[in-house]
């Protein structure tokens, strides 16, 4: 997989267990602050609004990620659809793979029910990614 983007994130002292492994549930908060990351750049987080919400994700654990590593995570947006897009990310220390996942989100409007993905996002996000 060929990402166009990625973004250090570090790790601190809470995200580890007592044998200095990070713990599982902490990959989905580096995944978010990617995420974060990822639309800050394209800018498209006017506001710091979160018109989208994670709707599924898978996770491959490789690796265990140990305290006092870098860790890089890599993003792309894969897909584009009606309302929904799919991201990939890698979750890396130097050239080791430590985590993989895929996710779905989804716009919502204020009642939370799924809406378009508005088209300066999709526009945006196609360029930057090289989508159809």
């Amino acid at each position: 997989m060929f990402y166009r983007f990625d973004t250090e994130v570090p790790l601190r002292w809470v995200d580890v267990d007592s044998a200095g492994v990070i713990n599982n549930a902490v990959y989905l908060t580096l995944m978010e602050q990617a995420r974060y990351a990822y639309f800050s750049h394209l800018g498209l987080m006017a506001g710091h609004e979160l018109p989208f919400v994670l709707a599924e994700t898978t996770m491959q654990f490789l690796k265990p990620g140990r305290l006092g590593m870098a860790v890089q995570v890599s993003v792309s947006t894969t897909k584009l659809g009606t309302s929904s897009f799919d991201m990939s990310y890698e979750v890396r220390s130097g050239d080791e793979v430590l985590c993989k996942s895929k996710a779905v989100l989804v716009f919502v409007d204020k009642q939370m029910k799924s809406c378009p993905l508005p088209e300066n996002f999709r526009a945006t996000v196609a360029q930057f990614e090289e989508l159809n």
